[in-house]
């Protein structure tokens, strides 16, 4: 009777999405443009002494949220643990990708308007923008096919089975189980404001021109690099949470090689990204091979 089991698996993870931001307003927090850099002096506001915070014409989109087949695991269990059948150890890596970058602008120009009518930096500017991909083709960094902006997560599940029901069973065919347990996973960020400072750090402190917002930061792509590696370096992260455990196991007799199916219900404790909104409840199924020992 084997008594050890190991067994890899393709995942189908169906925990996270996000929807798309377009023009989300990135007030990074040490950054000014020069006023004198902008057009129709004119027309600026006099009460206006700095372009900072709420008034960057700086924006973030993130869009095209997509789940790729890329989902691989492993898993190893034991099954002679009394009272509860056994005791099993699985992992999941997968990878999603969406659509990141950064709007800046090329040229300003200041609007005629009332500085108590400002309601941020549409309602001050006219202006011209150009587009930063925050995407891994973007950077030469593509990697098995992937292209766009990165998101990764690794998930660890410990949980308790117990056997449902075994057919036939003086052979124990297919068996049946259910179970519980504790995940912790650790994700790669989302791009964000934080994530964005937190990469260029002194590139985006001080005042600016505004063409020096692209020749010293965005379009600088020694400097620009620096946010997808940001991404790409920082998967250990850990979110905890739980899961309910559903499976079935089909083996032959003799033969220690088997199938499985596990579907589990992840319920995390908190979300999977501080700064954006990715859910992480949901439904994760794998599909494996098993060998027994």
């Amino acid at each position: 009777m084997a008594i050890v089991g190991v067994g890899i698996h393709w995942g189908n993870d169906l925990t996270l999405r996000m929807d798309d931001v377009k023009d989300e307003q990135l007030a990074l927090a040490g950054l000014k443009i020069n006023i004198t850099s902008i057009d129709s002096q004119a027309n600026m506001p006099p009460e206006l002494t700095e372009i900072s915070a709420e008034n960057l014409p700086i924006y973030i989109n993130r869009t095209g949220w997509d789940r790729t087949p890329f989902n691989f695991g492993a898993k190893i269990y034991i099954d002679i643990i009394p009272l509860i059948d056994a005791v099993e150890f699985s992992s999941n890596f997968g990878w999603w990708e969406y659509d990141g970058s950064i709007k800046y602008p090329k040229s300003l120009a200041f609007k005629n308007v009332n500085i108590s009518e400002v309601d941020g930096p549409e309602d001050l500017f006219e202006a011209e923008y150009d587009i930063l991909p925050i995407t891994m083709e973007e950077f030469d960094m593509s990697f098995l096919g992937f292209k766009k902006t990165p998101y990764m997560k690794l998930n660890f599940d410990l949980t308790a089975r117990k056997y449902i029901a075994q057919f036939p069973k003086s052979v124990k065919l297919l068996k049946l189980y259910g179970g519980a347990g504790l995940s912790v996973h650790f994700a790669t960020p989302i791009l964000n404001k934080g994530l964005i400072e937190d990469a260029l750090g002194d590139a985006i402190e001080g005042a600016k021109d505004v063409a020096e917002l692209g020749t010293d930061i965005f379009a600088n792509k020694e400097v620009a690099k620096k946010i997808i590696k940001e991404i790409t370096s920082n998967l250990m992260t850990p979110h905890w949470g739980c899961h309910l455990d559903l499976g079935v196991m089909v083996k032959l007799p003799v033969i220690p090689v088997g199938v499985y199916v596990d579907g589990k219900l992840m319920i995390p404790f908190d979300n999977m990204d501080k700064n954006v909104d990715l859910g992480g409840a949901g439904f994760l199924l794998n599909t494996g091979i098993s060998v027994s020992f």
